[in-house]
């Protein structure tokens, strides 16, 4: 996954762009005749990068402006209201064919990433509110050293984001889960895909309650593969 759209293009051409403007001021100073010694231009770099994650909002508007402008019809993974979707597609995906095999040979990957979706909102609303800000910050940061080459794959290799996805999941997986929590996610996610595909009640793109709680019981294996985590996440109530 590659090359996915998202304001991380324009923190990589505007790190490079003030990359060139201190090498040029470096060759100035070399050359004599000014005061700045190599120790304040690298001062001054370290700072103007560093400050890209802090003003990452102008990057994200920037961004979004370029894509209307283009009418760019591609998938927004790494958007503030997609990226916890993302990550939980790359790490989870496994466990979810499995258990919605009819959605998925229907509707394919795009479903998925509508599922995710589903289950992000649930997160977002149930158990962590802070969960996208918390990961644009890490995104912010990452974006501001490999810019364009950015990946999912590096994302999740972040210490910040595993401990973060197992805050995020483990609630829905653990031993003492609430016996309704596969309603309320499957709830959750079939809402969101109906919003996402304009569909009404009922569907076949929408999950059911044990479908979900299939799911639920696949995932921690697949967490714990996709994340390396060090310990073995209990196995939730059947």
């Amino acid at each position: 996954m590659s090359s996915l759209r998202g304001p991380h293009h324009c923190l990589g051409l505007a790190s490079s762009v003030t990359e060139m403007v201190f090498r040029y001021l470096n060759g100035r100073c070399q050359a004599g005749g000014g005061t700045l010694g190599p120790a304040d231009l690298e001062a001054a770099r370290t700072h103007v990068l560093g400050s890209f994650a802090n003003g990452f909002g102008f990057f994200e508007t920037t961004y979004q402006r370029c894509m209307d402008a283009s009418a760019a019809t591609a998938p927004a993974y790494f958007a503030r209201e997609t990226i916890l979707g993302t990550l939980l597609f790359h790490c989870a995906q496994k466990a979810a064919r499995p258990a919605f095999p009819n959605q998925v040979q229907r509707f394919g990957e795009p479903w998925l990433h509508q599922f995710f979706g589903g289950v992000a909102q649930y997160i977002r609303q149930k158990v962590c509110p802070a969960a996208d800000d918390r990961l644009i910050k890490i995104y912010a940061e990452l974006a501001s050293k490999l810019g364009a080459k950015l990946t999912v794959s590096d994302l999740m290799r972040e210490n910040g984001v595993k401990r973060l996805l197992v805050e995020c999941v483990m609630p829905m997986v653990s031993a003492d889960a609430p016996d309704d929590i596969a309603m309320e996610v499957s709830d959750a996610a079939s809402e969101y895909i109906a919003a996402q595909r304009g569909i009404p009640k009922p569907d076949i793109s929408k999950v059911t309650e044990q479908e979900t709680r299939n799911f639920l019981n696949w995932l921690p294996p697949q967490l714990q593969i996709a994340l390396n985590h060090g310990r073995t996440a209990e196995a939730p109530k059947a």
